[in-house]
This record gives C-alpha cells, structure tokens and sequence, in this order.
C-alpha cells in the first residue's frame, strides 16, 4: 500500500515562493503616485502659502498691540521707526525706537536682546521668539536693496512702520531733536484707513516711506509663484496684480493687498493709505 506524503495527507499545497508585482504592475502604480502627486501638490503649496500668510497677520498684529502697550506706558506716543545707521548702542535710541540695528553695517538685522529695543519687555522670549514675531515664515530671505549685509548677521525681520510715526521735530524728519517719540496714536484721524505696519519685499531698516523710496517695496510674497519671480518688478502685471502682502492699519485691523493697491509708484491715488497721517503733513 503507498503511503501518502504529508501534503497529500492534510490537503494543503506544496509551499513556493510568494507571487511579486510584475513590471507593468509596478508602472501602473507609480503613474497613479504620479497623478496623485500632480493633483495635490498644487493644493497643498496653497495651503502652506494660506498658512504662512495667516501667521504673518498674527505677526503682525503682536507688533500692534506691543505698539499700543507701548503707547499706554507713554503718555500716548508711539515707538519711532528706525534708520540703517542708527543702533541699538545709542541708549536714547533704544528708549524711543520700536527696535534697532545691531551693527550699522549689517542692513536688516536687528538686535532682539533684551532691553535693546523699546518694544522687547512687551514681546518676552528672548531672541528666538522675537524672531518668530518679527519674521513672515513665507520670507524667503531676499537680500535688501542699496545697504549692506553681514553674512554672518542675515536680515531676521520682514516688517517696517509708516515713517510718518516719527514727529516732524525729529531729526530722522529733518526736524533738530534726535529721538523723540513717535507721534500720539490719538492724533491720526481715520485709523481705519491709513496703513501703519508694513509687509515689505526685504526691509532694510523699519523707516518706510512707500512711494518715495525705491528701497521700501511691498511685499508680493503670498501671491502667485509668478509675482515672486518679478517682485522687485514694478512693472510687472504679475507682481502688481498677483502677489499679495499683509498690512496693518492703526485700528489694528490686517488686510491682505497687492502692491497695485499700495504703492504710489504704481497708481499715485494709492497715497491715500500712507500720507497724511497728521495735520500738516506732507502727502
């Protein structure tokens, strides 16, 4: 009598290898990742740009109540915007000035230690906070316009202020007091509609005057990868029209523009949202 083998026996099959994935299976998959990638990639790059551009209004709107706090420990005043040149080793300077260059020969960089600009005892954390408040994540490190740089002291801000801050009698102003407070909060009529903190394309220092300067450039960073191509473009429809940038105005609101909105230089009725912002002041 034959005896059975142990497969026979139990009904089971010989053991073999595991079928694989052939090549056309292998292709196939891949094309469709591919697909996927292709469909979402453009919705997820919008929905970083949409982020980044909502942590720079929340930036944004740190500074403008720091300002206010500012404001209420000073009898109203505002802090004053800063030049390249001035820094954070002039203690008057320090007292009046929202924050300050460390070294004169470093565009850009401001100097987020304590006690070394009027704005830090309201925005606590030390360096790497103040940092995070003062810098837009969608900030791609662009080099500023005519100053120079430090490698080893990169720009770490994005914001600049409405130079009309400043009073007429300082003599950031052409006026012969240095560092005087900023103007009084309650002297600006319709906060609503003048801009006081700016987005701009690599701020040199936080004195911007929009429209008078082609230093001070709106920002186009959470716009179109077209306007970021052409942002020191003025001329570009895609940079006037498609890049958008944040804005805070002295009511605190934040409103997202484009620079075809903002700038002076592109549509000279766009001063309406910087000058005046005081009686007798220069349009």
């Amino acid at each position: 009598m034959l005896s059975k083998s142990p497969s026979e026996g139990n009904g089971c099959r010989p053991h073999g290898r595991a079928r694989g994935f052939t090549l056309v299976e292998l292709l196939v998959v891949i094309g469709i990742i591919a697909i996927l990638i292709s469909i979402l990639l453009p919705a997820l790059n919008h929905a970083r740009k949409k982020a980044h551009a909502v942590v720079c209004a929340s930036n944004m709107r740190q500074i403008y109540i720091a300002c206010t706090m500012f404001a209420q420990d000073n009898a109203g005043h505002l802090p004053r915007p800063h030049t390249v040149p001035e820094t954070s080793a002039d203690p008057n300077a320090v007292k009046v000035c929202a924050w300050l260059h460390l070294d004169s020969g470093a565009a850009g960089y401001a100097d987020l230690r304590e006690d070394k600009g009027a704005l830090w005892k309201y925005i606590p954390g030390g360096d790497s906070a103040r940092e995070g408040v003062l810098y837009c994540p969608g900030d791609t490190g662009e080099k500023v316009g005519t100053w120079p740089m430090k490698d080893n002291l990169p720009r770490n801000y994005s914001y600049s202020f409405n130079h009309q801050t400043a009073q007429r009698d300082d003599t950031v102003r052409n006026g012969t007091k240095p560092y005087l407070l900023g103007i009084r909060m309650g002297t600006i009529p319709r906060a609503a509609e003048k801009i006081y903190i700016l987005e701009e394309l690599a701020p040199n220092d936080t004195w911007n005057i929009i429209g008078l300067s082609t230093d001070d450039i709106p920002s186009a960073r959470h716009g179109s990868s077209a306007a970021l191509n052409a942002q020191r473009d003025i001329n570009s429809k895609a940079y006037r029209n498609a890049g958008q940038g944040n804005y805070c105005f002295f009511d605190g609101h934040v409103a997202m523009m484009a620079p075809g909105e903002v700038d002076p230089y592109i549509n000279p009725k766009n001063v309406k949202w910087h000058r005046p912002l005081t009686e007798g002041d220069p349009q």
